[in-house]
């Protein structure tokens, strides 16, 4: 049986070290490709000492280590930790949770089986592919909650519970048994400060329509319109062109004094929806100065966003606001994936390169106003980056 196991964990090996290299535009842009088959041929003839856990670890280093963000390993986990994490400016914290565990909500966590957030870090970055620490931010707490992924790191040694350590606002230390549960349970059952008892209309205006790709608000005390644009995708029934219309029309014939078009939850599409807009908007003299246009952008505007973001630098007289962007301007992109036969993990994979500046060193688009959000911001629902828009004189 064991054998057997072992037959099918080398199959999938010999895939990965044969399917990345032939679909990846350029695999071996940043890692030698001695040192990549190196690593697929030493797990190959290695996977006797290693269980399951820790193999689907092993790929997940292999692949992270190509660091191109678009180049992953995904795992058909079943166990998670009942918890939704954000890194804040102030450490990584709850930000949803189930019933039993209430009384860590918004509670940053420091242990995990003993072991600080520090060392946490270091070890399940190994298997995050980033290429920017923006984007390390955005991911890594999304990791946290997979216990196997955890027991494969060697930060837990039990899949059904783990000691986990807490401190809430008041600096007050917490100590809980965290047992895991299946993920599509907790999904039902999620709570965090979020929730029905919050009005919708106390919610900072980035937190609000999450499921709608993009939509737009006059705020009338402000003269100041609001653009949010979470997906670069078609909504069914509300075309992108009727959006951006509708928003030429208001600033035509509505009193507006700024114009914020908001990125930062913008993880990319289909770069190419955005540009009649925002050649049309560069026309809008009265807009289109400093001090009138505006651009919020964040550690999720990668891809796709990131080439909007591009084109309204290059377009606009827009002041761009936030955090440094996750996707990094020369990148690797427009995914193609394949499934590891026995195991079923989908590997992602880059198809071409995009060179947006001359500079490839450069990792983020560095916003001209650099601000983070807090875990106190997060509770009293201010957003740090429109509030500075919106008070800019």
């Amino acid at each position: 049986m064991n054998e057997q196991r072992n037959i099918r964990w080398q199959q999938d090996i010999e895939q990965l070290g044969r399917k990345l290299p032939e679909g990846h535009r350029n695999l071996f842009f940043h890692r030698k490709k001695q040192e990549f088959y190196r690593d697929i041929e030493e797990l190959k003839n290695n996977v006797q000492y290693f269980d399951d856990y820790e193999l689907y670890a092993q790929i997940g280093k292999i692949v992270a280590a190509i660091k191109d963000a678009h180049t992953s390993a995904f795992f058909n986990f079943r166990s998670f930790l009942p918890f939704e994490l954000y890194w804040f400016a102030d450490g990584i914290y709850v930000v949803s949770t189930t019933e039993k565990y209430i009384k860590v909500l918004n509670c940053k966590i420091t242990h995990i089986n003993g072991i600080t957030m520090e060392e946490i870090i270091d070890i399940v970055k190994t298997i995050v592919s980033y290429e920017n620490e923006s984007y390390l931010k955005a991911q890594l707490p999304k990791y946290l909650p997979a216990i196997e992924l955890l027991y494969g790191l060697e930060i837990v040694d039990d899949i059904d519970k783990v000691n986990t350590t807490f401190k809430d606002i008041d600096d007050n230390k917490i100590e809980l048994c965290i047992e895991s549960e299946n993920l599509e349970d907790f999904r039902k059952n999620f709570i965090n400060s979020r929730n029905d008892d919050l009005s919708k209309d106390l919610l900072p205006l980035y937190m609000r329509n999450p499921h709608k790709y993009y939509w737009h608000e006059y705020l009338e005390e402000f003269k100041t319109l609001y653009f949010k644009y979470n997906a670069c995708r078609e909504m069914v029934g509300e075309p992108i062109n009727k959006i951006c219309n509708e928003m030429l029309y208001l600033l035509e014939n509505e009193d507006i004094d700024k114009f914020v078009i908001d990125l930062r939850d913008n993880f990319g599409g289909n770069s190419t929806l955005l540009d009649s807009f925002i050649k049309a908007l560069s026309k809008y003299e009265h807009i289109n100065k400093k001090g009138k246009l505006f651009v919020i952008v964040g550690r999720e505007t990668f891809s796709s966003a990131l080439l909007n973001t591009y084109l309204l630098k290059n377009k606009t007289e827009a002041i761009f606001v936030g955090e440094p962007t996750g996707g990094k301007p020369n990148c690797y992109g427009e995914i193609g994936r394949f499934i590891l036969k026995n195991s079923g993990i989908v590997i992602t994979y880059s198809t071409k390169y995009y060179e947006l500046i001359e500079d490839d060193n450069m990792l983020s688009f560095v916003p001209d106003i650099s601000l983070e959000i807090d875990i106190d911001n997060y509770i009293k629902n201010q957003d740090p980056y429109l509030e500075y828009i919106l008070d800019k004189k």
